[in-house]
C-alpha cells in the first residue's frame, strides 16, 4: 500500500525532504530550500562530549527544531508521537498509514537493512509513505530515493541511543483551517530567527562563536582523535555530503534567499544570496581539506582549513547582520 499519487520528492537534506513530502500530501508545494529557510534552518554547531570519539560539526539548527519551526511559520498543526514501546510505535505508525497519512520518522539509518552507512547518526529523518505486510516504504534523500525496510530493522532504527536520539519519534502535519499565512512575511521571520541566533548564540559552541572555536581546535585534531583517518573522514562527510546540500547547508540557504527576493520584491536578498553561494564554496573547501588531512596526516591541511573557517566566520557574521537589518 502506498499513499503517494505521484513520485515522492527526493531531496538533499533528510528533515527538509521529509517535510516537503508531508506538505505535498496536503497539496502544499514548496521547494526544499524554501522550507529550510522558513524554519530558520541555517546555523552552526560544534559538539563533542566524552562519549563522542569524533566531534560533530553541523550547519543547521538542532534536530526536530526544523520541524517545530516550520509548523510555527506556516501555522500548521504538528502532531508528535513518542514512546519507549516498540509495539506502540508500530501500532501508531500502522494506524496513521491506514488512515491515509504520510508519517515523518526520526531514526538511525545505520540500522536499516538497506543501509550502507559507515557511522551511527540518530537524527536521520524519512517519510513513511506505505507498507506491504512487514515491509515499509521510506522516502530517503538523494541518491537513495524510495526504499523498503523490514519491520524488524525499522523497529531497531527507530529506537537508538546516543546523541540527538529520540524514542520512536513520529510526526504528521495538518493545514490550518484559515489557510497558509503570507509566505513573504513568513520568510522574513525565518531569516530574522536564524540571524538572531547566529549573531547571539546561547553558548560559544553555536553561531559565529562556534566557528571560531572550531578554527581553534582544528589544528589539534590529528593528535586529539583516537583514529584521525576515520574521524576526519567522518567530519568531512557530515559537513559536505551527508545531506547538507553542499557547503554546510549554505547553498540551500542561498537558494532560499533568492526565492525570498522574488516573493518579497526586496532585491537586496539577491545580493546576500550571491554572497552565501561564495561562502558555501569556502565550506566545501574546508571539508576537502579535513578529508585530505585524514588521508595523509597533513597538519598543513588542517591549518589551511582553520584559516578558511575564520574567514567564513567573519564573512557570515557580516552577512547575518545585513539579513537581520533587511528582515526587520
Amino acid at each position: 500500500m502506498s499513499l503517494l499519487e505521484a513520485e515522492p520528492y527526493v531531496g538533499r537534506h533528510c528533515e527538509s525532504t521529509t517535510l516537503v513530502n508531508l506538505l505535498r500530501q496536503r497539496e502544499v508545494d514548496l521547494s526544499e530550500s524554501f522550507v529550510f529557510g522558513l524554519a530558520g534552518g541555517l546555523s552552526f554547531i560544534y559538539w563533542r562530549t566524552k562519549q563522542m570519539p569524533t566531534p560533530f560539526v553541523g550547519g543547521r539548527i538542532k534536530p526536530d527544531t526544523l520541524t517545530d519551526n516550520l509548523a510555527d511559520a506556516l501555522e500548521l498543526r504538528l502532531s508528535v508521537h513518542e514512546t519507549s514501546s516498540a509495539k506502540r510505535a508500530r501500532d501508531h505508525l500502522l494506524a496513521e498509514l491506514d488512515s491515509g497519512t504520510v508519517v515523518g520518522l526520526k531514526l538511525d539509518r545505520y540500522c536499516l537493512d538497506y543501509s550502507t552507512d559507515a557511522f551511527r547518526f540518530a537524527a536521520h529523518y524519512v517519510a513513511c509513505v506505505g507498507y506491504d505486510d512487514d515491509r515499509f516504504a521510506l522516502v530517503e534523500t538523494q541518491p537513495l530515493g524510495l526504499q523498503w525496510a523490514s519491520g524488524e530493522s525499522l523497529a531497531t532504527a527507530r529506537n537508538p541511543r546516543g546523541p540527538m536520539s529520540s524514542r520512536n519519534r513520529a510526526f504528521t502535519l495538518d493545514l490550518p483551517k484559515a489557510g497558509l499565512p503570507d509566505l513573504g512575511r513568513a520568510a522574513l521571520n525565518g531569516i530574522r530567527t536564524a540571524a538572531e541566533t547566529f549573531l547571539d548564540p546561547p553558548i560559544s559552541n553555536f553561531g559565529y562563536k562556534g566557528m571560531h572555536k572550531v578554527a581553534d581546535l582544528m589544528p589539534q585534531w590529528l593528535d586529539d582523535l583516537d583514529s584521525p583517518a576515520d574521524g576526519l573522514s567522518e567530519i568531512s562527510t557530515i559537513m559536505e555530503d551527508a545531506g547538507t546540500g553542499g557547503g554546510l547547508f549554505r547553498k540551500m540557504w542561498a537558494e532560499f534567499l533568492a526565492e525570498t527576493a522574488e516573493i518579497t520584491g526586496i532585491d537586496e536578498f539577491h545580493e546576500t544570496s550571491d554572497a552565501y553561494r561564495e561562502v558555501s564554496k569556502k565550506w566545501t573547501e574546508v571539508a576537502a581539506l579535513v578529508n585530505e588531512a585524514g588521508a595523509s596526516s597533513s597538519r598543513g591541511s588542517l591549518n589551511s582549513a582553520s584559516k578558511i573557517v575564520r574567514e567564513a566566520a567573519d564573512k557570515e557574521r557580516q552577512l547575518m547582520q545585513r539579513l537581520l537589518d533587511l528582515s526587520g
